[in-house]
């Protein structure tokens, strides 16, 4: 697929995305928020970044605690995901269509922004996506909290949920940095669960952002917020 389908698929998406959020409502009367007729609840930014995480690590330990908020986050992305594909009636014969769908619900739904460095979703084990945020909230979080350490870790499973959702592979993340640990973005790798770790350790992943060709995959920004 050409850079030029793929910014085509991107224009497609973000329409597609901002009709599906146009059906958010709030009815406080009867105490809900839904979003295409499925409940949720709002909870602030900060229990969710720095309280949950500390309470987990108390709880499970150090090393436990950043499992959970990824697999948390994995659950909710794998929600969102089988929601929006259902509602728009997108099929798995369009899996690059519905893997690009879901930075726009991420952004949409305050987890972070997304610019695409690496694109090559093959469906099979050389599946890859390398991709950046510059405004995890997870991130934000732990920096007002003087956090000096990676914390993207439900932003991580979120998009592995959406991933493997859309492409019905087994897809991890891992975020190889973090704006927390005083870099410009957080950026992760998105890939088939076998072949993560080794794409660790491949030069392409670690190059600076310009030397990219990057796509941005993103909402409008607000006038004012």
């Amino acid at each position: 697929m050409t850079q030029t389908q793929v910014s085509a698929l991107i224009a497609r998406a973000l329409d597609d995305m901002c009709e599906y959020q146009e059906r958010f409502r709030r009815d406080p009367g009867r105490a809900q928020v839904s979003l295409a007729g499925i409940p949720h609840a709002l909870v602030p930014t900060h229990v969710v970044a720095s309280d949950l995480p500390r309470e987990l690590v108390e709880i499970l330990g150090a090393e436990l605690a950043p499992a959970v908020m990824y697999r948390f986050g994995r659950l909710i992305g794998l929600s969102h995901a089988a929601a929006f594909f259902t509602d728009r009636r997108i099929g798995m014969t369009e899996p690059q269509y519905r893997v690009l769908t879901g930075p726009f619900h991420f952004a949409w739904a305050g987890y972070g922004d997304v610019q695409l460095l690496l694109w090559e979703p093959k469906l099979d084990e050389d599946f890859l996506v390398l991709w950046e945020s510059d405004n995890s909230f997870s991130a934000r979080e732990a920096l007002n909290d003087g956090h000096r350490s990676r914390a993207c870790h439900l932003q991580a499973g979120y998009a592995a949920g959406w991933s493997s959702e859309a492409t019905g592979l087994p897809i991890d993340v891992q975020e190889i940095a973090c704006r927390a640990e005083g870099v410009s973005y957080c950026r992760f790798v998105m890939a088939h669960r076998d072949r993560v770790s080794q794409w660790m350790s491949d030069p392409r992943l670690h190059r600076p952002t310009k030397q990219y060709e990057v796509m941005p995959v993103s909402m409008p920004r607000a006038a004012s917020v």
